[in-house]
């Protein structure tokens, strides 16, 4: 059941992830992070500085990560640039009006700061949701005031966020340039390797970028050399907004997994979680245990074949898909084995975007090699690629089966072009 949006404030003052209420079927398992990452990273970008769209945004599209853009609306904003940016699939937020510390103000003030932010970002950006705050500052005001806009809220206490973040108004984030010791590449990557072993969220906050003149510059060559570590160590890491993660972890934890038999052959499964719909609509990755009498499977929404990978891990053979929750019954279906990838072990490898309009990139560590087939198991397109590669520009709309190899492992996917 569709819940109303005049429910949001109230969902978002909980800030619980909800997990008692969470019941998944024991023969699922619900990724902690996308596609079973072991950590999250959220790059966040504060004040609209003059560098971040022309020389930061770009590193970033390389690869095609998502970063945040915490803007301050009477600072005048590149609002042509934010457009952009936000149709791109960033996404362009609050960070208030005059960028006042929230805790020293009246809430009346408080409430201009927060409610106008929001619209003039909507007014000027049609695709922004504005969804989520950063205090200026880091000073936190009034929570009650903050939830009836915002799903969360980012101070800058330097603390690597752990998985499940006990108060979404007051989740942490960690600053990057020259007032910190976050100065280099290698300092960045020392983070995201400390969020990768406690399974956590490391949120960078950076406002200038090199001599723009704006607060704590951080430089570009720096940023560049680690989103280059970030980009070679992807299989490691969940690059997302700070919104997505954010709607992720809450999807995530009141995800309720339930399964029907049909037949040897089938499985009729419901995804649903009690948060609304229309807002919190971020795919959450499930695995589900293959039957022993499957060698394969396939997944499908309605009669739409959804994305999905065969993984093994150790022994045990895994379907790993992604799934917007309360979007209708899927069915899983038992399928042929796939010559690629029998008896030999699962490469790693994600892809994105995917469903994708023009392209999508394929992402394998080090050297590899694909082969892109029809649905009727015709080859359409192959070759070799080195860590990232893109796929799918002369494919017609349609599903279609990758098959990856790697040293003697190799892996299958579901890419979709519409």
């Amino acid at each position: 059941m569709k819940k109303p949006l005049l429910l949001l404030p109230l969902v978002a003052a909980l800030g619980s992830p909800f997990t008692l209420l969470a019941q998944v079927n024991p023969a699922y398992e619900v990724a902690t992070w996308r596609q079973f990452k072991p950590a999250a990273i959220s790059y966040t970008l504060d004040d609209n500085t003059s560098n971040q769209l022309p020389v930061a945004i770009p590193l970033f599209d390389k690869y095609g990560f998502k970063t945040t853009l915490f803007t301050v609306t009477n600072w005048a904003p590149n609002w042509a640039g934010l457009r952009a940016a936000s149709a791109n699939g960033h996404e362009v937020t609050s960070h208030t009006v005059s960028h006042p510390s929230l805790g020293t103000i009246p809430v009346a003030q408080q409430v201009t700061e927060l409610q106008q932010s929001q619209a003039l970002i909507k007014a000027n950006v049609p695709t922004a949701k504005c969804e989520t705050v950063a205090y200026p500052n880091c000073s936190l005001g009034d929570v009650p005031t903050i939830q009836t806009y915002y799903l969360a809220g980012r101070v800058c206490s330097g603390a690597i966020m752990p998985s499940s973040p006990p108060d979404f108004y007051n989740l942490s984030a960690i600053i990057t340039g020259s007032t910190g010791t976050i100065t280099t590449a290698a300092a960045m990557n020392a983070k995201i390797e400390l969020a990768k072993s406690s399974k956590g969220w490391c949120v960078f906050l950076t406002h200038s970028i090199d001599n723009d003149g704006g607060y704590s510059p951080t430089q570009s060559t720096e940023l560049a050399a680690h989103l280059a570590y970030t980009n070679t160590n992807i299989a490691d890491y969940w690059v997302a907004t700070f919104s997505d993660v954010v709607k992720y972890i809450k999807e995530r934890n009141a995800l309720a997994v339930a399964e029907a038999t049909v037949s040897a052959d089938a499985l009729d499964l419901t995804v649903t979680d009690n948060l609304p719909d229309a807002v919190y609509n971020v795919p959450v990755t499930v695995r589900r245990q293959l039957p022993a009498t499957w060698p394969n499977a396939a997944i499908t929404l309605g009669t739409t074949p959804v994305p999905a990978t065969i993984t093994t891990v150790g022994t045990v053979k895994y379907l790993v898909f992604d799934v917007v929750p309360d979007q209708g019954p899927l069915r899983l279906t038992k399928a042929a084995a796939l010559a690629a990838t029998q008896g030999a072990a699962a490469v790693a490898t994600s892809t994105w975007p995917n469903p994708f309009v023009d392209q999508t990139t394929l992402a394998v560590a080090g050297r590899f090699h694909f082969a892109v087939y029809s649905i009727e198991g015709k080859l359409v397109a192959s070759g070799e690629g080195t860590d990232t590669v893109q796929v799918g520009g002369q494919l017609a709309a349609g599903a279609y089966l990758v098959k990856v190899s790697q040293g003697g492992k190799a892996s299958s996917s579901t890419i979709i072009k519409k």
